[in-house]
């Protein structure tokens, strides 16, 4: 009889330590969807509270449904249809997509991921009357990375983009294959940034009929690496005369430049002078420097006399790996690219 008691209640013991783990499991799930539950609805809090301080600010928000989902792996806050207006102080634009989606892990909420729905409709100001655009992209994602001091890191992806006019002049760029870009604020008062964008088209109309004939219309590349010195100077109002002030400086560490005949790439330091304009010299390394000097020619961008000088000086420059190096100068409004002065350049609006 002692035996069969023992053997019950050690059946019963071996049940408790089976079913122990499930009911711990049960509890945490439990406590987790809580948590969640709680932690989505602060989400939402915030989301109000951010619209209602951009509408103090002068803006004007308007959107359909929105809901925070993504249980049990992340939170995403969906937004249908936002339009959002700005006051005519940060420029007067206005657009409407049909859906903004923000991601952030649970353990994670400094870092959101945003992804827009398209096509997107923009109003503007292009050449002192209103225009209309229509843009649109297989991906657009932007990552946000911020802390108490404000954002920290972002980065944008854009994939098979366009820009279409509807009413008002052309965009600059209509279309682009690839777009990444990442800038990162660090402790030295310096935004460092990095881009590569593939497969870029001007808009036909804003380039001069003979440039577009020579180089054509498409870039195959555009890179850029580098960093803006004193940057809270800049941030601080958007005033480039604050930034210049502040001796601030952009550092090109690579720069590369695939357009028909130019392929090229190069490095140096720009700031502005005391007019505002750009000043400071850049090491460019150019491929093919007869091909180039001869397009610019064709192209109306030097003089025959100065297409000579640039392949005197072409044959005089020193030679690296990837080509030539001449030195491309900002300096008094002018552009000069080894003896030969290509263009001029105004002032950076204030």
């Amino acid at each position: 009889m002692m035996g069969f008691l023992l053997s019950r209640e050690g059946g019963r013991s071996s049940r408790i330590v089976l079913l122990l783990p499930f009911a711990v499991l049960l509890v945490a799930i439990a406590a987790y969807t809580a948590y969640w539950i709680y932690a989505a609805g602060e989400i939402r809090k915030w989301a109000d509270a951010w619209i209602a301080e951009q509408e103090l600010a002068g803006y004007e928000i308007g959107h359909g449904p929105m809901r925070v989902g993504g249980y049990p792996l992340r939170f995403t806050l969906d937004v249908r249809d936002p339009d959002i207006a700005a006051p005519p102080a940060d420029g007067g634009w206005q657009a409407r997509f049909s859906r903004l989606s923000a991601s952030a892990m649970p353990w994670n909420f400094n870092h959101w991921i945003v992804t827009l729905g398209g096509p997107m409709t923009l109003a503007a100001e292009a050449g002192g009357r209103p225009a209309l655009y229509e843009a649109s992209a297989a991906l657009a994602r932007l990552s946000i990375n911020s802390s108490r001091a404000g954002t920290q890191r972002i980065g944008i992806e854009l994939e098979q983009a366009a820009l279409d006019a509807i009413e008002g002049p052309e965009p600059a760029l209509s279309r682009l294959d690839s777009l990444a870009l990442t800038a990162e604020i660090n402790g030295e008062d310096r935004l460092t940034a990095r881009f590569e964008a593939l497969g870029v088209d001007f808009a036909p109309a804003i380039l001069p009929p003979r440039l577009a004939a020579v180089f054509g219309t498409e870039a195959g590349a555009l890179r850029f690496d580098g960093a803006v010195t004193q940057w809270s100077a800049l941030a601080r109002e958007g005033d480039a005369a604050d930034w210049a002030a502040a001796r601030g400086e952009l550092l090109v560490r690579a720069a590369e430049l695939d357009w028909g005949p130019a392929d090229l790439g190069g490095t140096g330091e720009l700031g502005l002078d005391a007019a505002l304009r750009p000043a400071g010299r850049l090491s460019v390394v150019i491929a093919d420097p007869d091909s180039l000097v001869d397009a610019m020619v064709e192209a109306g961008l030097v003089e025959p006399g100065q297409g000579d000088a640039l392949r005197l000086a072409a044959m005089m420059a020193p030679r690296r790996d990837a080509g030539i190096a001449l030195p491309l100068r900002f300096q008094d409004g002018g552009i000069f690219l080894g003896p030969a002065r290509i263009g001029s350049v105004g002032p950076v609006a204030g």
